[in-house]
């Protein structure tokens, strides 16, 4: 698989101003605006964009960034580790790992594309982040539409997608990198998918049936 990192000044300016309009599993975006800009400088699309080069893009620090990410993120152990863990290949050849100054990161499964966001420090945790997007396309890929036959709406598959990231834990601790901590609101669902991982060593997908069956999400 190839996996591109991408530094788009444009990207990232949309990004903002679509967060700032977005609300995801009980966080609303606008809240995390820098306390530098207005919500009106952020929308109006001309003045984001000077003050994105001024920030960040001028210095120098986004390329710095992105090239400490081709550095540090070895590419065919995060695809091997993922395909390990949910028993399935990647049917997407390529991904672009887009970056972003806004402490939000959406992705696209369907195009190949997530968002990481710029750190200046601790960045090792960009690396688990990178994991957890990846490993939301395999479920797309592979485990999305087996839970939609169950009768699952969209909301709960999304819900149950985002908690299942607490598996990573084992393989993130192997590698030094950062736990998956996910969001506050699933942190009891995400306790109890992990008690019951570790009760034997699962194939994920029988794993995902026993947590359907159990209707834990």
């Amino acid at each position: 698989m190839e996996i591109k990192f991408i530094s788009d000044i444009e990207l990232d300016a949309s990004n903002w101003q679509k967060s700032l309009q977005a609300s995801s599993y009980g966080i609303k975006w606008s809240d995390f605006l820098p306390k530098d800009i207005s919500i009106e400088e952020a929308r109006d699309s001309k003045y984001l964009k000077e003050y994105l080069k001024k920030k960040y893009y001028n210095s120098g620090k986004i390329e710095e960034f992105k090239n400490w990410l081709k550095d540090n993120l070895n590419k065919e152990s995060t695809v091997n580790d993922l395909e390990s863990l949910m028993g399935k290949r990647f049917d997407i050849n390529s991904i672009d790992i887009r970056i972003t100054t806004f402490p939000r990161a959406p992705y696209n499964y369907k195009n190949g594309w997530f968002f990481v966001i710029f750190k200046n420090s601790k960045r090792e945790i960009i690396i688990s982040e990178i994991y957890h997007e990846m490993m939301h396309i395999l479920f797309h890929e592979h485990y999305w539409a087996e839970c939609e036959s169950l009768g699952l709406n969209d909301s709960q598959i999304s819900n149950l997608k985002e908690s299942l990231t607490v598996v990573l834990n084992p393989i993130l601790e192997n590698r030094d990198l950062p736990l998956d901590e996910g969001y506050p609101k699933h942190r009891e669902v995400r306790e109890k998918i992990m008690k019951i991982w570790k009760e034997k060593n699962w194939k994920f997908e029988d794993f995902l049936k026993n947590i359907l069956k159990q209707k834990i999400v």
